[in-house]
């Protein structure tokens, strides 16, 4: 739950991927916002595998991706501008899902999860990718949970944006108040939880004040 902008296109022309990052640089450092740059070699094979360790997931191996990861907002998740050899955006456990085989090499949809970050920053996240469209990715589709993408109404994005805060809010306080004896089996748990959310998703939404 929560707003999510997801996104996927290719640049036109592999020549013009070590351009864009240089120009998200300019406008990173005039907006303060945080960057990291990816330029690992797009004709090496990608060897990448995620390795579990007790208390974190590790990469390793060769993700053969160009671009950049921008932080607009620390509360929000990086928006990864990555592109692969097919020059297509990417992201990094979706090229180790494709060699993995879970998941099917044309599933191209990227996404950055903007809910708990400033309203702005939802915002300037669908500004730049309109920019990087116009300029870059002449096919880029977005799909935006908050509707700014489609109407440019900040209104409409608050409004989306409250819903989801007020079914988080009412999630965790039905949650809270579920009392499950220490004796219950794991049918009994899952029967009472499945009875709160049923109850929960019947239940008005609750009104911002």
């Amino acid at each position: 739950m929560g707003i999510t902008i997801h996104f996927k296109g290719q640049i036109t022309n592999l020549n013009l991927i070590p351009r864009l990052p240089e120009e998200m640089v300019d406008i990173c450092q005039a907006m303060g916002w945080k960057y990291h740059l990816w330029n690992e070699d797009l004709n090496r094979p990608c060897d990448a595998r995620l390795v579990h360790h007790e208390n974190r997931a590790e990469i390793i191996g060769h993700l053969p991706l160009q671009g950049i990861s921008i932080n607009i907002d620390e509360k929000n998740e990086s928006l990864d501008i990555l592109f692969n050899p097919a020059r297509k955006l990417s992201n990094f456990m979706r090229e180790i899902m494709v060699l993995e085989g879970s998941l099917e090499k044309d599933f191209a949809w990227n996404f950055t999860k903007t809910q708990f970050g400033k309203v702005d920053s939802h915002i300037a996240t669908v500004n730049l990718l309109k920019y990087i469209r116009a300029k870059y990715v002449p096919d880029l589709e977005v799909i935006d949970e908050g509707g700014y993408w489609e109407t440019e109404d900040k209104n409409t994005l608050l409004e989306k944006r409250g819903f989801i805060f007020n079914k988080i809010n009412q999630l965790e306080n039905a949650l809270s108040s579920i009392e499950i004896p220490p004796d219950s089996s794991p049918d009994e748990i899952i029967n009472k939880l499945e009875e709160v959310l049923t109850k929960l998703q019947q239940s008005p939404p609750i009104q911002d004040q």
